[in-house]
């Protein structure tokens, strides 16, 4: 209840922040940072198992070329993200849409 601004109005600071919280929990980074751990696992249970790997699948080490893979997707994600970001932009604009979308119900909607 401290808004006494207009609505969906924000500070550069609540800007900056709201921006770096998004970025942080984008979905890219999550889903690149699952891959990767589920690529290390499986790619070490691939190099322990090394022997037993090409009796149960006609001669492919299977857990080590998955595991690899899932590293290299994981790797993508993260580089997708970094390469790529949600702009800023569109973050801001979402949060002042939703503000005002918010204040509307409301009843404090400005003309």
């Amino acid at each position: 209840m401290s808004d006494t601004t207009t609505p969906g109005a924000l500070t550069e600071e609540q800007k900056a922040a709201l921006v770096r919280s998004t970025r942080r929990l984008d979905l890219r980074r999550i889903l690149g940072g699952l891959f990767v751990l589920y690529g290390v696992i499986v790619t070490i249970v691939g190099i322990v198992h090394w022997d037993t790997d090409p009796e149960k699948t006609g001669g492919i080490h299977i857990n080590l070329w998955v595991g690899l893979s899932m590293l290299v997707g994981g790797l993508l994600f993260f580089l997708w993200d970094r390469l790529n970001p949600v702009p800023a932009e569109d973050i801001i604009g979402q949060a002042e849409a939703e503000a005002d979308q918010k204040a509307a119900g409301e009843g404090r909607a400005s003309a």
